[in-house]
């Protein structure tokens, strides 16, 4: 053992003499019972395949050693998200608005003078379709995943509505109605709310009614408000990345609820005709909408690992843009404006004064579509 310390304490002169005196220390060791503790070196590779994959590896581990710290998502990603949002909103919530008062009579008649006088009221049910991805994309950066795994999100809606007929003129008036309160999904932890109010009035420039062969061919004009969102609590911390990605936003499992408004005017022109205890009918609608699209998080927010501060949040400075953000969470909305073009269309089974009308509908814009079913009782 005495040879084994020379060994290891004086360099040699020679590699031949090196490798030697390493050789002879390993011997030693292995007789003396002593299992040395560095392994062996690795045999060198001779497959081409064995060479690529230990290349790729050493690639790797430089590469993650070269790297700081990444997040999933930056500040920016909530700017983009949120401007995408809103756009694609902007098209599709004056379509969504558009549930309700699909009546298949493109004029109901006037009230007076008339005998009978001619009105109706009754209700509908039915859904129109969104995109799922741009909602997707900016709820994710709020760390929500939306459940339900499908490209669209199919929107629910019910309206109470009512027409009544004009006095002299052959017009009509039309309101609506609906809403849904702050409602859990089924199957899921998501909640959804939603407010449709609309009117509309409609001219006859083809009075069927008065004339048996002919059809009945209307214009009208509609205002449809509807206001709605989503929430869901997300039970785990979102880190967001900020300044270049050198500092984080932590949320503390936050509360987070996504929000949509729109308000829109509606030109509209339809045909229909009664054949026997049928109603065919056909129109179109050309809108301009003003909407307003937002997101909320409410939670703890800690801005490196501790409690954000009002100097943090100067320091972050511009990266900021119209995102509000305090101890208690961060916030955001965007307004835009859009034209849209819809079709609804379908058929009516009539029983004396009872109707129940079947409506598809389609949007030309971004070719999300919907169906209702309504019943009224019209004289």
């Amino acid at each position: 053992m005495k040879n084994l310390f020379i060994a290891r304490a004086f360099p040699k002169t020679s590699a031949f003499e090196d490798k030697l005196a390493c050789q002879t220390t390993l011997d030693l060791e292995e007789k003396a019972g002593f299992r040395p503790f560095f392994p062996k070196p690795f045999p060198k590779p001779t497959r081409f395949w064995e060479r690529l994959v230990l290349k790729v590896f050493v690639f790797l581990l430089v590469l993650s050693a070269a790297v700081g710290p990444a997040f999933a998502f930056e500040i920016g990603d909530l700017h983009s998200g949120l401007s995408n949002l809103s756009a694609e909103m902007a098209k599709a919530l004056p379509f969504n608005s558009g549930i309700g008062l699909n009546w298949s009579d493109a004029y109901v008649g006037k009230l007076f003078p008339s005998v009978p006088p001619h009105f109706g009221v009754g209700g509908s049910f039915g859904f129109t379709t969104m995109d799922l991805k741009t909602i997707e994309n900016l709820s994710k950066v709020l760390g929500y995943d939306m459940p339900f795994g499908a490209p669209r999100l199919y929107f629910p809606a019910y309206t109470a509505e009512a027409r009544l007929g004009g006095f002299f003129l052959p017009f009509d008036i039309g309101l609506k109605f609906g809403m849904l309160p702050q409602t859990k999904l089924w199957g899921t932890s998501t909640k959804m709310n939603y407010l449709l109010l609309g009117a509309g009035l409609r001219y006859a420039i083809l009075d069927g009614k008065s004339r048996t062969l002919l059809p009945n061919i209307s214009i009208g004009l509609g205002f449809n408000y509807l206001k709605g969102g989503l929430s869901s609590s997300v039970n785990q911390a979102v880190n967001i990345g900020v300044n270049g990605a050198s500092d984080q936003i932590t949320l503390e499992k936050p509360d987070v609820a996504l929000s949509w408004s729109s308000k829109s005017l509606e030109l509209t022109m339809q045909i229909s005709k009664n054949i026997l205890l049928i109603t065919p009918y056909l129109g179109f609608g050309a809108s301009y909408s003003w909407s307003e699209v937002g997101y909320d998080a409410d939670a703890t927010v800690r801005y490196n690992g501790r409690a954000i501060t009002p100097g943090d949040i100067i320091a972050i400075g511009n990266e900021l843009g119209g995102i509000s953000l305090g101890d208690g969470g961060l916030s955001s909305s965007k307004k835009d404006s859009a034209f849209g073009l819809r079709g609804f269309g379908g058929i009516s089974l009539d029983l004396m004064v009872l109707h129940l009308d079947m409506t598809g509908l389609f949007n030309f814009f971004d070719k999300n579509y919907g169906a209702q079913i309504g019943f009224r009782v019209q004289l």
